[in-house]
């Protein structure tokens, strides 16, 4: 049987490297590998993204941007931090980003935010011309004191420290230095539950306009 085919669009380098590791390390709920259902087309589509701070909001926009462009239905993803107190606001939400790429190193103490219970989340959009689906993965934490762990991993993976399987308290960065990209992706991320979500109605919804490859 031929894998499905989706088409992932992403300009960032890190998500290449994240999708990789779900395809290696993650599974449907199903039980079945990632990797022997599905087959990934990145399209490397540098798209504007709204300053918005409902995430949900933003990859619908973004979602609809990338079928525009590329005229084939597509999926794109993003992620942003949720304050406990902020929540019911979606704040930062999709403004994390835009305020980590300014703040940098100084976004906790800007923020007032160490020791903040705060959740990961990530919304996987589905467009196919037609309609947009959205799915949604949480990681519920809170935020270090101040970065730790590679400089050079993904934005606030710096600072954000999960809840669940962490009884050292250890940020994402730390945690995959430690164990590596494909644990992170199978045991914690936000992402890969979104798009795992995503994948397992993926799996069984076949839509049309979404034909199999040969």
């Amino acid at each position: 049987m031929s894998r499905i085919l989706v088409t992932f669009v992403t300009s960032s380098e890190f998500k290449r490297l994240e999708n990789s590791a779900l395809q290696s390390a993650c599974r449907l709920t199903d039980g079945r590998a990632v990797s022997d259902v599905f087959e990934f087309d990145i399209r490397s589509v540098a798209m504007p993204e709204p300053l918005e701070a409902d995430l949900e909001q933003l990859v619908r926009s973004e979602a609809a941007a990338a079928y525009a462009r590329l005229r084939i239905p597509c999926v794109v993803e993003h992620a942003g931090l949720l304050f406990a107190e902020y929540a019911d606001r979606n704040f930062p939400g999709g403004l994390t980003k835009p305020m980590w790429n300014t703040l940098g190193a100084d976004f906790v103490r800007e923020t007032h935010s160490a020791g903040r219970h705060a959740t990961a989340r990530a919304v996987v959009a589905y467009c196919d011309g037609k309609t947009v689906h959205t799915f949604i993965g949480d990681t519920p934490g809170s935020l270090a004191e101040e970065p730790r762990g590679d400089i050079h991993q993904f934005y606030w993976d710096t600072v954000f420290v999960p809840d669940d399987g962490n009884p050292e308290k250890l940020t994402y960065s730390q945690i995959v230095e430690r164990e590596g990209l494909p644990y992170k992706m199978a045991n914690l991320s936000q992402s890969a539950k979104a798009m795992r979500a995503f994948l397992d109605w993926r799996s069984s919804a076949r839509p049309e306009l979404w034909p199999d490859r040969e």
